[in-house]
């Protein structure tokens, strides 16, 4: 039938007048997402460790732990996972070193504002 999550949609689709305190499946999914959170993060882990933290298994678990850490906020551990996806070659682990890297962000920010500056129209034309 679906999870309690998309019950909750459906229902707010289907009687926009119910109130969101009264929709059961908003509580009951957001403390789904968590515990599914804290299983990825489980299972992750032994994935790390039994791959010894070499080869494919582990270059994903390290790409799959940085993005669960990026998506808590947890920077600085995101960081350390995707340095050692990139050095078992992982592309995406690559960029998202870049992305992670602040004087990056700000560079390509000025850099954006540049080209959109040479692009408007207000460059003398």
């Amino acid at each position: 039938m679906g999870t309690p999550s998309d019950q909750a949609v459906l229902q707010a689709i289907f009687n926009p007048n119910t109130p969101f305190g009264d929709v059961l499946g908003v509580d009951l999914g957001e403390g789904a997402e968590q515990d599914e959170d804290e299983g990825a993060l489980e299972d992750l882990e032994r994935a790390v460790a039994l791959s010894g933290g070499r080869g494919r298994a582990a270059r994903q678990g390290f790409v799959q732990r940085g993005l669960l850490a990026r998506l808590q906020g947890r920077d600085d551990d995101a960081r350390r996972d995707f340095e050692r996806a990139a050095r078992l070659g992982s592309p995406f682990a690559r960029r998202q070193l870049v992305l992670l890297n602040p004087y990056a962000a700000l560079c390509n920010r000025m850099l954006a504002d540049m080209m959109g500056q040479l692009r408007g129209p207000h460059n003398g034309r």
